[in-house]
């Protein structure tokens, strides 16, 4: 039996799977960090926001992590999310989360979920809207993000991303891609 066929079939049905990886339309590699105004969990106040992620290399999987820190509130959070390309400047994505938080000395974990679109609008400009899910304190909160991207150098971008719903916050800052 002449296996080269079977080789090169299964070769072609590896780069069909990984393909999305390559294609991917978005960056999953960064830090970001600036600055942060929350209002959730019965406390208000404006911080700090450090955050980031990394794409897995040939695979349409991220990690990421995040920390913020205001004056009654600390929160950390890491994950995973998976993403594709549904055209050249808009990928889709969906992820899961463990979620910690700190707030006025009582500490709960608990789970987070989160999906939503990466559109490249103009070459210096992305949004990126999505839908988020965070079970702590026994209280479910579900929330609406806008997230912009404004491309000011070759690696760097200005942040902002505004979020309503069962939590609300705004946040502006930097984010420097890998």
């Amino acid at each position: 039996m002449n296996r080269i066929p079977v080789v090169r079939c299964c070769a072609a049905l590896a780069v069909c799977v990984l393909f999305p990886a390559l294609a991917a339309a978005a960056d999953y590699t960064y830090l970001e960090g600036g600055f942060i105004d929350r209002h959730d969990y019965g406390t208000d106040g404006g911080g700090v926001r450090v955050a980031g992620s990394f794409g897995l290399p040939l695979m349409p999987l991220a990690v990421f992590g995040e920390y913020d820190s205001t004056d009654n509130l600390d929160q950390f959070d890491v994950g995973a999310l998976f993403h594709a390309p549904l055209l050249p400047v808009l990928d889709l994505f969906g992820g899961a989360s463990l979620e910690h938080a700190d707030v006025h000395d009582h500490s709960d974990t608990g789970i987070g979920a989160r999906a939503g679109v990466r559109w490249r609008v103009l070459p210096q400009l992305e949004l990126a809207p999505e839908l988020r899910y965070v079970d702590l304190y026994h209280d479910g909160q579900t929330s609406v993000r806008l997230n912009a991207l404004y491309r000011i150098a070759p690696r760097l971008d200005l942040q902002a991303a505004v979020q309503g719903g069962d939590e609300r916050r705004f946040e502006a800052g930097l984010r420097f891609n890998f």
